[in-house]
């Protein structure tokens, strides 16, 4: 299993791909940190999957500030989350880049990279959906 819980978050958050905004578009870099584990076993001959996971990903995007597109980047870090929470996912937003954003600007651009969550949650779901089948 050590395998398949190292591999499979990264490459599900990654085939999430880009999303379209009303001022740009942003997409999935790299995950940067996966750390955590998966586990499976056996009791009164009865499977019980489970794992828990902290996740850093990098979001690189286009936004319209002003009347000119920027180039933003950031990072997404899903502090620790456990088999069965992903409906109670937490995401925080940082910008690698913000010297030349204005606070309304900067705002926008987190408030539009927070929706990652949805898709992150759904590929999360399919991962848990994964490990239960094993």
């Amino acid at each position: 299993m050590d395998q398949h819980n190292e591999d499979t978050p990264q490459e599900l958050l990654i085939s999430v791909g880009s999303l379209e905004y009303s001022g740009g578009r942003a997409e999935v870099a790299e995950v940067t940190r996966c750390s955590g584990d998966a586990f499976l076993v056996t009791v009164r001959n009865k499977k019980r999957v489970g794992y828990t996971y902290e996740l850093t990903i990098k979001v690189k995007g286009e936004w319209l500030v002003g009347d000119e597109k920027k180039v933003i980047k950031g990072h997404i870090d899903i502090p620790e989350f456990s088999f069965g929470e992903i409906d109670d996912l937490q995401i925080e937003v940082s910008l690698s880049e913000d010297k030349d954003l204005g606070q309304e600007d900067k705002h926008r651009v987190k408030q539009d990279m927070k929706q990652f969550l949805r898709p992150f949650q759904e590929k999360l779901l399919k991962f848990e959906q994964e490990l239960k089948e094993l």
